[in-house]
């Protein structure tokens, strides 16, 4: 893992938006409509990015996954003003390609769901590759995500960096042997930054 990155591949929530509220209110908003408990904030930062599977064994045991997904993408819809987009996302996103990096999204959030909030937030063109939670798919921390884009980016893994804020989102670039870079949103760093200085240490 020593040569040039010629692919970058972005977690969604934490690094590119901020939509931890959101969420909350959604996963309660599913718990009142499904009639299962309320979930509190501990509770919910325990479980929270570790994806749909696991939130039907954790929260809503007994449902379904589309029970839970049409839940999740009513009530979402209706949560677009509080996603907080980091302000270097767009930039960030544009460097890279004048760089000819190519560029996927991996997250655990439905598919559908991740392809509305990045049109909502007109991030969608900035990716060449955009991967999300679907059936027959494994969520992270499963390597399956970061490796169905490295297939569709036609990049092998040595030649890719995972910019993730999550243990999900670390084990699953260990699995698919893919160098890893935390990155948390929250914490008012700079995506510009982490990402140059990852850059840098791959090409020295």
């Amino acid at each position: 893992m020593t040569g040039p990155v010629r692919a970058v591949l972005f977690d969604l929530d934490g690094v590119l938006i901020d939509s931890y509220e959101a969420w909350f209110i959604v996963v309660n908003a599913a718990a009142a409509f499904l009639g299962r408990p309320e979930v509190s904030r501990d509770r919910f930062g325990s479980v929270w990015g570790q994806g749909i599977s696991a939130d039907l064994v954790n929260l809503y045991p007994g449902c379904t996954r589309e029970e839970v997904e049409s839940t999740y993408v009513r009530a979402m819809t209706q949560q677009a003003s509080t996603i907080r987009v980091n302000p270097e996302a767009h930039t960030c996103l544009a460097d890279l390609a004048r760089r000819g990096i190519r560029r996927a999204l991996v997250t655990n959030t439905q598919l559908g769901l991740a392809r509305a909030i990045l049109g909502a937030t007109g991030l969608a063109a900035h990716f060449d590759d955009i991967e999300g939670a679907r059936p027959g798919v494994r969520e992270k921390p499963e390597p399956d995500l970061l490796l169905a884009a490295l297939d569709a980016l036609g990049v092998p893994a040595a030649d890719a960096l995972m910019i993730g804020d999550s243990r999900y989102d670390e084990e699953a670039a260990a699995a698919a042997r893919v160098r890893f870079l935390h990155y948390d949103l929250k914490s008012g760093a700079s995506l510009l930054a982490a990402i140059d200085a990852a850059l840098a240490s791959r090409t020295s």
